[in-house]
């Protein structure tokens, strides 16, 4: 796979939280090192327990969808430098945009949201850690 694509494909699970691809990045020693990474853990775990909060702001907020593409701007950035940071910033607000429906979705037939957010949060994580591996060459 391309190193680009692979660096943009991160933009999947940045756009459904924000801050789950660097503290993904900063714990497996990858990218955000030093002090940020206790941050950037911190950050991801208080986005993980707010967005339980019936009250949140929906992540097309300004607010929301900017932590979004930075995010994922910061992290492909770190991976790919410019290209990577605009690359995985649009993945990154595109997944904002189609998970915001998607979770709606699983909500209105799960009967509640929490049960969605749960499922978006372990999606989320897993797709992070997933797409956060060393790739290495088969024919190697």
């Amino acid at each position: 796979m391309n190193r680009l694509v692979a660096v943009a494909a991160l933009g999947i699970p940045g756009g459904m939280r924000s801050f789950v691809v660097p503290a993904t990045l900063s714990l497996r020693g990858i990218a955000f090192g030093g002090p940020v990474k206790y941050i950037l853990a911190g950050a991801a775990a208080g986005e993980l327990v707010a967005d339980q909060h019936p009250g949140m702001a929906s992540r097309l907020a300004p607010r929301g969808l900017s932590f979004r593409l930075v995010g994922g701007a910061l992290a492909g950035n770190a991976l790919a430098g410019p290209r990577g940071a605009v690359a995985t910033g649009a993945v990154a607000g595109a997944s904002a945009w189609a998970t915001h429906w998607l979770r709606a979705a699983l909500a209105q037939r799960l009967g509640a949201d929490r049960p969605a957010a749960f499922a978006e949060d372990v999606v989320a994580i897993g797709l992070a850690a997933l797409l956060s591996r060393p790739h290495r060459d088969p024919r190697a």
